[in-house]
């Protein structure tokens, strides 16, 4: 939503600000000040001071308003006027199956805390001990990441089999699962779209809004939810987490506790939860900068590619990013043309008024083309191309 930012509860155009400080001096003094007046010249230098108390002033009464407020106080009005409580961040975790090299005469005990890595840099730990039975191989853990925040979520299985912490007897401690669950702490934008949504909560009819926000509450990683009824009296929560990763059960079970709890739905509602269906797309293009920007070449390319020219951030990765940001939103070629022109842009001055244009010559877009997806299916990028053909 773009906010209104020329709200003001005081004014604050320094030349006005001034001048009636000017006048309102010469009212009581009873003569002029004039421009060359050290008591005129005092009291302009007092201005920037007073425009900045103004300012301030005008942000600290814009706080006070839900589409405004922020930090602190944004927590204050979610939970004092909506009810709502900014979700913590979470820990990423996954189930792992932890094997013996052989079997033994007694338990063999995983304690919780054991140090299992993708890699060597980053950790999961086993969450609670884990009792592999006398006589038997084998047994399911939880692994959990070292730090909350989503750079946990994503290993495939198999991937996280770095035994950190050696134990007697244990060959392999691997998960079976992707690393799902992993958030930050709720940004100000999502909080504040769930304090709207909370409106909708105070009813039990089980409008569709109720259950997006009682959807989204349940973990800060859903980042989209749409309500359907496959069948008379069942209501069924398609849910889309950040980056489109797959959800894991638990998140799925933690979904359903939110959304079906007695005082949440309508007694004849019969709730169930699932992920969103994937449509994949192809992104295949070559893009060509203006031959009048040589000496800026790098700097574009970089805007468009990343800046390790990996696609891991930049225009194109930015697109990747809003495609999957939403359920139901249409695979648009445009809005990728319209990203890369924009990332490689300059303004020029003309008659005081700056124009914008770009430095991208031209794109040759082979896909992905224009592709409408229902309400509950969100596109998800399958395979990158992506040329630079040159100056042109």
């Amino acid at each position: 939503m773009k906010l209104n930012n020329d709200l003001k509860f005081v004014d604050t155009n320094a030349r006005e600000i001034n001048l009636k400080i000017i006048n309102e001096f010469e009212e009581i003094l009873g003569e002029p000040l004039y421009p060359g007046d050290e008591r005129r010249i005092f009291l302009q230098q007092l201005t920037p001071l007073i425009v900045g108390l103004k300012h301030n002033i005008n942000d600290s009464a814009k706080q006070n308003l839900l589409r405004y407020s922020r930090n602190e106080k944004l927590d204050s009005i979610g939970e004092d006027i909506f009810f709502t409580k900014r979700l913590e961040a979470k820990k990423s975790s996954c189930l792992c199956k932890c094997k013996l090299s052989k079997s033994q005469e007694k338990d063999v005990v995983i304690p919780a805390n054991t140090r299992v890595s993708p890699d060597g840099n980053i950790y999961f730990y086993i969450k609670h001990d884990v009792v592999i039975s006398a006589g038997t191989l084998e047994a399911i853990g939880i692994l959990e990441a070292q730090h909350t925040g989503p750079q946990y979520n994503g290993f495939i299985p198999g991937q996280i089999k770095l035994i950190v912490d050696l134990i007697p007897f244990v060959e392999s401690i691997v998960n079976t699962e992707i690393s799902s669950g992993g958030a930050d702490i709720e940004s100000d934008d999502r909080y504040k779209e769930r304090c709207r949504l909370s409106q909708e909560t105070a009813s039990t009819a089980g409008p569709d809004d109720a259950y997006i926000s009682f959807a989204k509450e349940a973990h800060p990683s859903v980042s989209d939810a749409k309500v359907i009824s496959p069948s008379p009296g069942v209501v069924k929560i398609i849910i889309l987490l950040e980056n489109a990763i797959t959800p894991s059960e638990e998140i799925l079970k933690q979904v359903l506790e939110s959304c079906s709890r007695r005082d949440r739905r309508p007694l004849t509602d019969k709730v169930e939860v699932g992920a969103c269906n994937e449509v994949e797309y192809d992104i295949e293009l070559t893009y060509y900068l203006d031959k009048n920007f040589s000496s800026e070449e790098s700097i574009y390319r970089k805007k468009v590619e990343g800046d390790n020219l990996d696609l891991s951030n930049g225009a194109i990765r930015d697109y990747i990013n809003w495609q999957q940001s939403m359920l139901g939103n249409p695979i648009n070629p445009d809005e990728l043309r319209y990203r890369i022109q924009d990332a490689a842009t300059y303004s020029v001055l003309s008659n005081d008024i700056s124009k914008k244009f770009t430095a991208v010559r031209k794109i040759d877009l082979v896909s992905p083309t224009h592709t409408d997806i229902q309400n509950i299916d969100v596109g998800k990028v399958r395979n990158i191309i992506v040329n630079y053909g040159g100056l042109d």
